[in-house]
């Protein structure tokens, strides 16, 4: 799966001893963790949803086969499908206590056991039957029932177009939603063959994880009828229906198909989806030394989706955000490259092996992630592919590792609610970045025969992280338990910073010092790269790099004595590890002087992003790198480190809208900021990505009436800028922007665009849009819609709503509404939709003051029962405040 791109928001052994028996003598830990199962605890499993990890062994050991023959019935146009289960289940012996079927927020009309009616129990949650009908070792068990469609993204989800009126419909399961789509044995090792029929209506398509055996026409109605699949998790099963467009192509072989909605299919860019597929198809075969595992492999483009995308087996469902209406900008052609790459590296790795528990699906995110981004570096047109990587998702996990609410890669995992609540930069960004420094560590064939080793031995079966390092260490004769110990199961950011000194102009002594915060304290190994760099004529060139393994407090680099004195020397070159650099004084006072004459545009990006770490860390101050930045930002030409200061720009204005500084300093910053965003828009290249950029920056930071008045004259045509072509998207950014400041017919632009285009993304922009006024009334409706009205508004309306309800400058309105939105906690966390906890939790605005840090922490102190979603999310605002707070201190004091 991935997830969007935000900074948002997943077991921990006793020991090592499986590792160690791993490298010794090539036993497998799953094979003694099947040993100890076979002991059997009755275990009682409480009336509330989601499943625990203690009852999830225990069925397992209940267990030992299942096969499902399920049919559907959609007619498309009611509230509710009905459907029909058939499971065929093998026990490994007699059941001791009940058994319990997982089906989540349905309707049970009848269970049979081979064939007899069967009294149960059902509370909502799961289908209790009585080990009194179960005497056998084996069983058929079927059940009747009925489910309503979801509007929420999860589970079998509806969606209207709002454009021609077309139903479409898809599932999205992980962790713990496929049993919203039938009932079932819902947990990842008890894995199963699926036999699936739907009835649907006749200009509708189906999909799932095979191709369709045959079509029979019933009037107004087809019935599709899909072969068994191959062994497979649930949560990867799939069920997608509606009159899709439909594109076809073929990769050596194998079928490809791409879907979306007929009201998106004129923007769809089919060349590039069917190229990046292919590419990656190409990457992974060789690599992983296995054939694509499925029959097929469909592409399907849908709306509302909650994720980026998903894995499924042989239909992977996409956010259709990644259509644009306009043409993409390479790093946005990137990103679709990645996450096609990203989701094709999981039918392998996940599909293929599957954890056997959610404790171990960071390994499935990591994995994925640093493969993704190793297909495109090594066989796509994206020569900058790891620039990208660094420039977000390793800020993600820098971001996400230096809060408090970090945590260890590997953590316990006691039940599916849980199984989403640590997924963040921690589990993408860390977990990936790790597995990018094993090439380094290991050697990359070493690496790579590991994954192919893994991948042979445990196909179509489940596995643990153990399972994972065993074959790596076997692979390149490396005892990883010491490196899996570190960067596993220990949380926290170190740093590194490099000391040295020079006589007659050449390196007499080097050094590198590693440091841990106070509440993670663990010093690591790795190995990283130091670049070295001098002036020669106009150019700050490069003139060796250093390969380095450092560990501990210390690591003297005796390679680096005789080596011409570094006028800049950057230890972590390249970003080969993961760690935080600071920066020696004379590398800092050269990179202030020569940062444009640097030539490697990766070296130059690295710096940029040291310069406003120094900022965040109150290291320098913020007027200062604002004022560095408009001095020297306006020269930068690589695209990425244009999208860098430009994020860093909107990121340091937002926040000057609380740093209580004098009314005039604030605004000479902002009006600075204002300034230099609109003059970079102005001379960017025609219709280039650099104008892109600052286009979306100038929707951020624009404030005065004279930019306000700029941005009308946009959208209405009245100004132009030389090649910028307004796509609808980038319309409604401008009149998202009128509205924030109710600046001339903020209404009626919302009512004119609608008018001309009513699809769902304008819909949703037109909320946004009103949602963002600085008006009590507006507040108050949007509070009461998501407060008291959700159930009137689907999950895609109440996210776009919460996103833009409190703008950083909007801090009084807030304040307004504060008792009401943390009173309504309780109510919030007691909701079964994760999804909608996690959007409420990150409405709240940054509060930039004592006062604002203080209710957070009252708030926690008071709250004692808020789910770990909640928790989190107020502990990183709290932080966010703290961290404000003392960014204006140190701006104040100038």
């Amino acid at each position: 799966m991935i997830k969007t791109s935000k900074l948002m928001p997943p077991k921990l052994t006793a020991a090592l001893l499986c590792t160690a028996i791993l490298a010794a003598c090539g036993q497998e830990s799953s094979t003694l963790q099947a040993q100890k199962e076979t002991t059997y605890v009755p275990v009682h499993r409480a009336n509330i949803s989601g499943l625990s990890e203690e009852y999830a062994k225990l069925r397992k050991q209940q267990v030992v086969e299942v096969d499902y023959r399920l049919s559907v019935n959609l007619d498309g146009t009611g509230e509710s499908y009905f459907g029909t289960v058939h499971a065929d289940i093998q026990f490994k012996k007699a059941l001791q206590q009940p058994l319990t079927i997982d089906f989540a927020g349905g309707k049970v009309e009848s269970v049979k056991v081979d064939g007899k009616e069967t009294p149960f129990e059902y509370n909502g949650h799961f289908i209790t039957v009585p080990i009194l009908h179960l005497p056998n070792r084996q069983h058929a068990i079927t059940v009747n029932y009925q489910h309503p469609y979801s509007n929420n993204g999860s589970g079998l989800h509806r969606f209207e177009d709002p454009k021609d009126g077309k139903v479409y419909m898809y599932t999205d399961f992980e962790p713990y939603d496929a049993n919203r789509l039938f009932p079932h044995f819902d947990q990842p090792n008890l894995k199963a063959r699926y036999t699936l029929d739907v009835t649907a209506p006749k200009d509708w398509v189906v999909i799932s994880a095979e191709r369709e055996s045959r079509v029979e026409e019933q009037g107004e109605l087809k019935h599709w009828f899909f072969p068994q699949s191959q062994k497979f998790s649930s949560y990867i099963f799939s069920l997608h229906a509606g009159p899709y467009h439909i594109w076809e192509d073929d990769a050596a072989g194998i079928p490809l198909r791409l879907m979306a909605r007929q009201s998106l299919a004129e923007y769809v860019k089919t060349e590039d989806w069917f190229t990046f597929t292919k590419q990656s198809f190409e990457f992974f075969q060789p690599y992983f030394e296995i054939d694509y595992p499925f029959k097929k492999y469909d592409q399907i483009l849908v709306p509302d989706f909650n994720a980026g995308a998903m894995e499924n087996v042989g239909s992977v469902t996409f956010n259709d955000a990644y259509v644009s209406r306009g043409e993409k900008t390479q790093a946005q052609r990137m990103g679709l490259a990645n996450v096609i790459a990203h989701e094709l590296a999981h039918q392998w790795f996940g599909n293929l092996v599957t954890m056997n528990w959610w404790d171990d699906l960071w390994l499935n995110e990591s994995f994925a992630t640093y493969m993704a981004n190793l297909a495109l570096a090594e066989n796509s047109e994206f020569t900058n592919a790891w620039e990208n990587f660094y420039l977000g998702t390793k800020q993600w996990a820098y971001h996400s590792d230096q809060r408090p609410t970090t945590h260890a890669i590997q953590l316990p995992v006691k039940n599916t609610d849980e199984a989403f609540a640590n997924f963040d930069g921690i589990t993408y960004g860390k977990g990936g970045s790790v597995l990018k420094q094993l090439p380094y560590y290991l050697g990359k064939e070493e690496f790579r025969k590991g994954v192919s080793n893994y991948l042979k031995e445990l196909s179509h079966q489940n596995s643990t992280l153990d399972d994972f390092m065993g074959h790596l260490g076997k692979a390149s004769g490396v005892n990883l338990d010491i490196w899996q110990q570190q960067w596993l199961y220990q949380a926290g950011l170190n740093t590194i910073e490099a000391s040295f000194q020079c006589e007659n102009n050449q390196i007499s002594h080097l050094t590198l010092t590693q440091t841990a915060p106070q509440e993670y304290p663990t010093l690591r190994e790795q190995r990283t790269q130091l670049g070295l760099y001098r002036m020669d004529g106009e150019n700050m060139k490069r003139f060796a790099t250093l390969p380095v393994l450092y560990s501990g407090a210390k690591t003297n680099v005796e390679d680096a004595k005789g080596l011409p004195c570094p006028q800049i020397l950057y230890p972590n070159e390249g970003d080969w590890a993961f760690v935080k650099v600071n920066l020696d004084s004379v590398t800092l006072k050269n990179m202030a002087q020569h940062i444009n004459a640097i030539q490697q545009p990766f070296a130059r990006l690295m710096m940029w992003q040291s310069l406003f770490d120094s900022t965040y860390d109150t290291k320098l101050p913020l007027d200062e790198y604002i004022s560095f930045i408009i001095s020297n930002g306006a020269v930068e030409q690589d695209i990425n480190a244009i999208r860098l200061n430009a994020r860093y720009l909107s990121f340091v204005y937002s926040y000057l809208n609380q740093i209580p500084v004098g009314k005039e300093r604030r605004n000479e910053l902002q009006q600075a900021i204002e300034d230099f965003v609109w003059t970079q828009l102005q001379k960017a290249a025609s219709s280039s990505d650099q104008q892109k950029v600052w286009f979306d920056t100038f929707t951020n930071v624009a404030h005065s009436n004279a930019a306000l008045d700029n941005a009308k004259q946009l959208l209405m045509g009245e100004l132009s800028v030389k090649g910028l072509k307004l796509d609808p998207d980038m319309r409604w950014e401008l009149i998202s922007l009128q509205n924030r400041y109710l600046f001339a017919d903020y209404e009626k632009a919302i009512a004119r665009e609608l008018k001309q285009d009513n699809s769902d993304r304008s819909k949703l922009n037109a909320i946004a849009a009103e949602a963002v006024r600085p008006s009590p009334a507006v507040k108050q409706k949007w509070l009461d819609n998501l407060i008291l009205n959700r159930d009137k508004f689907k999950l895609s309306e109440l996210r776009t709503a919460t996103s833009s309800l409190f703008t950083s400058e909007q801090i009084e309105l807030f304040n307004t509404n504060s008792e009401r939105i943390f009173s309504a906690l309780d109510q919030i966390n007691n909701e079964d939709s994760s999804e909608l906890i996690s959007i409420y939790a990150y409405m709240l605005p940054l509060m930039c003051s004592k006062e604002g840090a203080q209710k957070l922490s009252d708030t926690l102190k008071e709250k004692q029962q808020l789910k770990p979603t909640l928790v989190k999310a107020l502990k990183n605002h709290r932080y966010t405040s703290e961290r404000c707070i003392k960014m204006g201190q140190a701006l104040v004091k100038r």
